[in-house]
């Protein structure tokens, strides 16, 4: 059989990095906040995956063709971002490349974005982590710890699989009002993140700009949707 996952580099990442996962899913917070830090860190493409469980689909920027699913690094930190939504089928293989590749270089710590559903209209960001180090790090960041529930998908995959290489880990949930797009969601992680890492990235533009994010990423959110329903439905879902 074919390989399931195939990442691709094309440049190097550098040692010891941050590896952040921003991939499709509740409010899409994940994707939204990764491509904006993409943008504001100006980062350069370095690599790409590659499945045959990812939409057949090319990408136009300026009339040159781009891969959906897409790697970007800068200054010790790299980014996991892809325009196109992930299959429940495509999640376990994924989950073990992106590990693969955290272990190949090094990466000082893996973090994955995500959203929580909640009808709460107050902005929050809750953590996990995959050991006691790692709660620490949480909360010198002042970020709330999420103690009970269960993180299904892409998320929780991760985490599993990066305790059992060792690797410091931890995803950030921000609270969202559903499915639809939510920029002020995404805005909220990086807000965490600049606390957490140092970054000094200015979420104002994507405040501002919400309506406009809201417009291009609703096809991408309808298809997110129709994938979800595939996962089992008694388990509290979080993203």
């Amino acid at each position: 059989m074919a390989e399931e996952v195939r990442v691709t580099l094309i440049k190097e990442i550098g040692d010891s990095p941050v590896i952040i996962e921003g991939l499709p899913g509740v409010g899409l917070v994940g994707g939204i906040a990764a491509n904006f830090m993409i943008d504001r860190m100006e980062m350069e493409l370095v690599g790409f995956v590659e499945s045959r469980l990812l939409p057949p689909v090319a990408l136009l920027r300026n009339g040159i063709t781009q891969r959906p699913f897409r790697i970007y690094a800068s200054n010790g930190v790299a980014v996991l971002y892809s325009e196109v939504p992930i299959a429940p089928a495509l999640v376990f293989d994924l989950s073990k490349k992106i590990v693969e590749l955290a272990s190949s270089v090094g990466a000082r710590q893996v973090v994955t974005l995500a959203g929580i559903p909640s009808p709460m209209k107050e902005p929050a960001v809750y953590g996990v982590a995959t050991s006691r180090e790692m709660i620490d790090f949480l909360k010198e960041g002042e970020v709330e710890i999420l103690k009970e529930g269960v993180i299904s998908g892409m998320p929780g995959q991760l985490l599993l699989d990066c305790a059992n290489a060792g690797l410091p880990a931890l995803c950030l949930l921000a609270q969202t009002p559903g499915m639809n797009p939510d920029p002020r969601g995404a805005a909220e992680l990086i807000k965490v993140l600049n606390r957490l890492h140092g970054f000094n990235i200015d979420v104002e533009p994507l405040i501002q700009e919400a309506e406009a994010i809201e417009a291009k990423l609703e096809e991408l959110a309808k298809q997110t949707r129709k994938l979800k329903q595939q996962e089992v439905k008694e388990l509290p879902m979080f993203y």
